[in-house]
């Protein structure tokens, strides 16, 4: 490989440099031969006078050099000429040995922040860890993607002329714990932290996931990784929220706004009461619900949701659980008074019924002694006695009496009638 590069620099050089020094010489050469009017006085006095006159050529040249660094110096504002003057080597020659690079890892810039290499692009080397992946771009267009795990040559990390790293995309999985701040639905602030853990998406074409390997311990796919690439949303310079980045996007974008979306559905009761034993508890309803949404919104940037987790739901103002409750009582007080004037139109009601059974007690009565009083005078004291505690133990079998009517005078009635039956036995 290294014997390669030489090969093609070495290529590059002579391509470039013959033509140059065949100029320059010939340059000399007819200088020096103007200079002896066409007449030369000798094969040795010639070529020294023609390198004489094919040195201010090759001044020239140099000054163009100079000319032409520091033009590229201040249009790409590089800090030194001889950083410029490298670029446009690396330019015309290519690059013969492994440098300069650009180290990629951790989703991030590890070296070569500051280079050129970096700031305008190149010929140049990228070394990229299995844990990253690059999206480049060359005069103003996304080229193409660069990891340690995509097919060659196309993959190959080096940096054509001006090519240089647009994004880098972490592959590593991700865990953000986000506080997210809503209402409830009757009107109180509340807080609820949301832990989600998410990675680039890994299923070709919605699929199953890619099962990770030592080669591979990061699976993605190419699809997913242009997508996060192009999620970023541009803020305001002064904007000192997350980066809204592919993560920003999945935390902040769709996390916060879907969890406010569901907490304001439900009242504020509902989120802190207690709940029994066969009954979900409220946070696990919500935590349900935020990642089937997320499953379904958080593909459209390129990422696989893989566990989501809230925490405990506060409420945000130390005054509001005083309102709460005071807001409480007033509806348990409206409640009791409700149930009170409810008890007391049933017991209203009761002392009619009472009312009613105790008037249909004396008609029975009366009528059963009008009946008696037109019997035998003998009998008439036993018969009125008999029928009046059949009288009032029938009427006993009613409901309604019967609800007014202690135990104890039932067993009376019922004892009364048995006395009267004996007595009427030894009479006869």
């Amino acid at each position: 490989m290294i014997f390669k590069w030489v090969l093609r620099h070495l290529k590059r050089v002579l391509l470039v440099a013959v033509p140059i020094i065949t100029l320059v010489t010939l340059a000399g050469m007819l200088l020096a031969l103007i200079a002896q009017r066409g007449r030369p006085s000798g094969a040795v006095p010639f070529a020294i006078l023609s390198v004489l006159y094919a040195i201010p050529c090759l001044v020239a040249i140099a000054v163009a050099v100079r000319i032409a660094a520091s033009f590229v110096k201040n249009l790409y504002k590089i800090r030194t000429l001889e950083e410029a003057g490298s670029l446009i080597y690396r330019l015309l020659f290519g690059v013969w040995k492994f440098g300069p690079y650009l180290l990629v890892k951790e989703g991030k810039l590890a070296a070569g922040e500051n280079s050129v290499l970096h700031r305008v692009g190149g010929p140049g080397y990228l070394v990229i860890y299995n844990d990253s992946a690059v999206i480049t771009e060359r005069c103003g267009r996304l080229e193409r993607i660069l990891s340690a795990h995509l097919p060659r040559p196309r993959n190959y990390p080096y940096l054509e002329p001006f090519e240089k790293i647009w994004e880098i995309i972490d592959l590593r999985p991700q865990q953000w714990t986000f506080p997210v701040k809503g209402m409830t639905r009757d009107g109180i602030p509340v807080t609820c932290e949301a832990d989600i853990h998410f990675k680039i998406d890994d299923r070709p074409d919605g699929g199953a996931p890619k099962p990770p390997t030592e080669n591979e311990p990061y699976p993605f796919t190419a699809e997913a990784v242009f997508k996060a690439a192009t999620a970023r949303w541009i803020r305001d310079p002064d904007f000192k929220g997350p980066p809204m980045d592919w993560r920003g996007r999945v935390v902040v974008g769709f996390t916060e706004g879907i969890l406010r979306n569901i907490l304001a559905e439900y009242y504020l009761d509902w989120l802190l009461g207690p709940t029994g034993d066969e009954i979900e508890h409220p946070r696990e309803v919500i935590r349900r619900r935020l990642e089937e949404q997320l499953q379904q919104e958080a593909p459209k940037v390129g990422v696989r949701i893989l566990s989501v987790q809230l925490g405990e739901i506060k409420v945000e103002d130390e005054q509001i659980p005083t309102q709460w409750i005071e807001a409480w009582r007033a509806e348990w007080e409206s409640q009791a008074a409700a149930t009170r004037v409810e008890g007391e139109a049933e017991l209203l009601r009761m002392e009619a019924v009472r009312a009613r059974a105790q008037a249909e007690m004396l008609i029975t009565l009366i009528r059963e002694l009008q009946s008696v009083a037109v019997s035998d005078a003998e009998l008439r004291p036993y018969l009125l006695a008999t029928r009046l505690a059949e009288s009032l133990r029938l009427m006993s079998y009613d409901p309604f009496t019967r609800a007014f009517l202690p135990p104890e005078a039932v067993r009376t009635l019922h004892r009364l009638q048995q006395l009267l039956s004996e007595e009427r036995m030894l009479t006869k």
